[in-house]
């Protein structure tokens, strides 16, 4: 003998999970993370605005600046150069004749170029 199904036939197959829906639809996920996207790409292109002016204006400082610049750089350098002869002036007066002699045959046998001293940490001359 076979069975046979119930009169009224098998209640449905129970195949979804009856759970309450949470949180928001998917959309309107998608447009509160595309504005909050949209206001930082905002924020950070002001930013790169606000960078590209003030190189601008540190580039015109500097071209107005140049100048005063070059003019402050020269006095340093006609200052530490005549320091510099004074020093030299100082330790002589501490040499015998011979050391003087040495001392004040030139270096450089080329005269076509103006060759300034250079300088290393130390205090002034007048320390010395």
């Amino acid at each position: 003998m076979q069975d046979l199904p119930p009169i009224g036939g098998y209640e449905p197959v129970q195949w979804k999970r009856n759970l309450p829906s949470r949180g928001f639809r998917p959309v309107i996920y998608f447009w509160l993370i595309s504005g909050a996207m949209g206001y930082g790409f905002y924020r950070f292109y002001q930013g790169v605005d606000e960078q590209r002016e003030l190189t601008r204006e540190k580039q015109w400082a500097r071209f107005f600046l140049q100048p005063l610049l070059i003019a402050e750089e020269d006095r340093n350098t006609a200052r530490r150069y005549f320091s510099e002869l004074k020093r030299q002036e100082l330790v002589k007066e501490s040499m015998s004749d011979e050391m003087k002699a040495k001392f004040e045959e030139e270096i450089y046998h080329d005269k076509s170029k103006l060759r300034l001293p250079r300088y290393t940490a130390g205090g002034p001359a007048s320390e010395h």
